[in-house]
């Protein structure tokens, strides 16, 4: 069995097409996002715009492919939560459960390190098991639920809220 070859780096604006394609696949069949409907490559090249050294937006690559894409995002845009980020990632579908998801949060933990942050956020949809699975396998902790916040596929949605200190 040949084994897989992950790299992860920088995105690039010639990504965007494929990232957008990723994220467009979670908001049609997942409830990991709240967008209802797909983004355009013309809105998601706006958000690309909004990341950049101080939050590091990553893609993963499988033997040239992107097969998934991560970043990190302010809390807030106040000045107090500065120092406290969201992670975001997404994984192509037919690439799920291989790890992928794992490895681009280990990377985002050691960025935030790196970039002298004092903790990283995930809201997290009480149905999306494997991403709170996977936040609580890299030390993310439950810090609460807020019912019914979002409203998706005809129904109201839970969030779960996990955080992890990244200087203790």
């Amino acid at each position: 069995m040949k084994e897989k070859t992950l790299t992860i780096r920088k995105a690039r604006v010639e990504d965007i097409d494929q990232i957008t394609e990723i994220y467009n696949q979670a908001i049609i069949k997942t409830i990991s996002t709240f967008h209802l409907y797909p983004r355009s490559s013309e809105e998601q090249m706006k958000w690309f715009y909004q990341h950049n050294d101080r939050y590091p937006l990553m893609v993963a690559e499988d033997e040239c492919q992107l097969v998934a894409w991560a970043c990190l995002s302010p809390y807030s845009d106040r000045e107090g939560y500065q120092f406290t980020v969201t992670d975001s990632i997404y994984v192509k579908e037919e690439f799920r459960r291989q790890r992928i998801g794992y490895e681009l949060l280990q990377f985002l933990i050691e960025e935030a390190k790196k970039l002298g942050y004092h903790s990283m956020v995930a809201f997290i949809s009480s149905e999306n098991l494997p991403s709170i699975k996977l936040h609580q396998k890299l030390g993310f902790l439950f810090q609460g639920e807020l019912k019914e916040i979002g409203f998706k596929f005809g129904k109201w949605v839970d969030v779960c809220l996990y955080q992890k200190m990244l200087d203790a």
